[in-house]
């Protein structure tokens, strides 16, 4: 999956994730509709937590691994993914929104997977407007 915004060391100095990382903002994102609490856990692995805020919700905060949130999303009846096979989004040109993006079937709204896009991708990779698309390399 490729975002328009960042880059990283890896890849030229692109900003093309692989495959297991997009299943892991899948994962992350599973793991956090199943139990809203866990957000406070599911930040990007590549970089420190941010400090915990109390307001926010957040009396503690971590950089969960992958396999963390694979465990933690099995023990909650969840069936976690391991790579992305098929990525696709649907969009609304007429408010210029990306409505949802599906990831190996499996569907999800796209502000939510914006927004921990934004909060789990390495490096500095960020989607930054409601409108979006997703390319495979």
């Amino acid at each position: 999956m490729y975002s328009a915004q960042g880059w990283r060391t890896e890849y030229d100095k692109s900003a093309w994730l692989k495959s297991e990382e997009v299943a892991d903002i899948a994962n992350v994102l599973m793991l956090v509709k199943k139990d809203s609490s866990l957000g406070c856990f599911v930040f990007q692995p590549d970089k420190s937590p941010p400090s915990p805020d109390p307001k926010k919700g957040c009396p503690q905060t971590d950089n969960w691994a992958p396999d963390k949130v694979k465990s933690e999303l099995k023990s909650r009846g969840g069936s976690p993914m391991d790579s992305v096979g098929d990525i696709s989004v649907s969009a609304d040109f007429g408010s210029g929104k990306t409505t949802s993006v599906s990831i190996n079937g499996q569907s999800f709204n796209a502000s939510e997977f914006k927004d921990y896009f934004n909060q789990r991708a390495p490096a500095n990779l960020q989607i930054v407007g409601p409108l979006f698309n997703v390319e495979r390399k």
